[in-house]
């Protein structure tokens, strides 16, 4: 009876939506505003989150290391995050904190991280194979940061070992600056900045990643213990990621964001990351997430078990303990099948 009354009375729907309102969960989420951040970014234009039941707030950081605390303490729900020595160390604390979904991986096709190479050392020619990496100063985005041993890799590959460089740490904006006036010789660097080096004529995109690390795990989300035990909103959460992911990879193509819908992805990304340069986002490599959200588990033990090797984890932790893709995986039979880009 009374329902009845509130429909003829006009009023049903209004009370109805706050009642929907008040029963969505709330998640806070840090982020880094970068292209990785994509899925995140469309998952909340396009109203995804809203539609399974999801309000999300996507906060700003500087950068993913100084998220650990704030998730681990519960400021955070989820976060954007890499598998760096400091994560396997702070869940050696006791933080409880899960890899639950792939943020950023670097493939062939898709290496959006490269080797950059100072653009005179290549001219004239006293530099022609990773074995020229000797004795030369390499800049790495931070100390114990994943990219240490992506270049162990590239080190590996040339017969050298990490003592036959001088490693210079580095956030990634400053690279360019940093070849401009001598100061580094090579980097693992990123996207935009890679593009933006050789449009600089800075430095010289010398191999993909993938040339001496065929698929490195680069970034992922982090959820926190007490956020993961409720299923029900991780799962709707990253229900809605994928969606955006998604929609994300469906405008990738040859390496590029070429595919169907790719003029509007480039502006969503231009609004996302601040880069008015929408020219140089159609040449970037941009970088690949998986459309089920598969973190790739080999990578993530590699990056662990260098960090072991030089003392900067010294527990017997383990990649599984902190990797948990229950999540992803119970949706893929939901989400269904989903071609990856080529």
């Amino acid at each position: 009876m009374l329902k009845r009354l509130l429909v003829a009375a006009g009023v049903a729907m209004p009370i109805l939506g706050l009642a929907n309102a008040q029963e969505m969960k709330t998640v806070k989420v840090g982020t880094t505003n970068l292209s990785s951040d994509i899925g995140l970014f469309l998952a909340e234009k396009r109203g995804y989150f809203k539609e399974e039941g999801v309000k999300v707030e996507l906060i700003p950081f500087d950068s993913g290391a100084k998220m650990v605390a704030p998730l681990g303490a519960g400021d955070l729900d989820a976060s954007a995050g890499a598998a760096s020595a400091g994560l396997y160390n702070a869940v050696n604390r006791g933080l409880k904190l899960k890899m639950v979904a792939d943020k950023g991986t670097n493939i062939a096709g898709y290496s959006y991280k490269a080797l950059m190479v100072r653009k005179d050392l290549i001219e004239s020619g006293a530099f022609k194979s990773l074995a020229d990496l000797k004795g030369k100063k390499v800049a790495i985005i931070a100390n114990g940061a994943a990219d240490e041993s992506v270049i162990n890799q590239a080190l590996k590959k040339a017969g050298l070992k990490d003592e036959d460089i001088e490693k210079v740490f580095l956030p990634f904006p400053q690279h360019l600056t940093a070849f401009a006036n001598k100061a580094i010789d090579a980097a693992i660097s990123a996207e935009p900045g890679v593009t933006a080096m050789v449009r600089n004529n800075a430095a010289v995109r010398f191999v993909g990643l993938d040339d001496f690390y065929p698929v490195q795990q680069t970034a992922m989300l982090l959820i926190n213990g007490k956020f993961a035990e409720d299923r029900k909103t991780v799962t709707a959460f990253l229900k809605a990621y994928l969606r955006g992911v998604r929609a994300y990879a469906a405008t990738l193509k040859d390496g590029k964001i070429a595919g169907p819908g790719a003029e509007d992805m480039i502006k969503d990304i231009a609004e996302m990351t601040g880069i008015k340069d929408t020219a140089l986002l159609h040449q970037i490599v941009p970088v690949f997430i998986d459309p089920d959200g598969q973190i790739n588990l080999p990578s993530v033990e590699t990056d662990l078990a260098y960090f072991k090797s030089r003392g900067l984890v010294t527990s017997d932790i383990e990649a599984a303990k902190v990797v948990d893709m229950s999540y992803v995986d119970a949706l893929k039979p939901v989400l269904g099948p989903f071609a990856r880009p080529k």
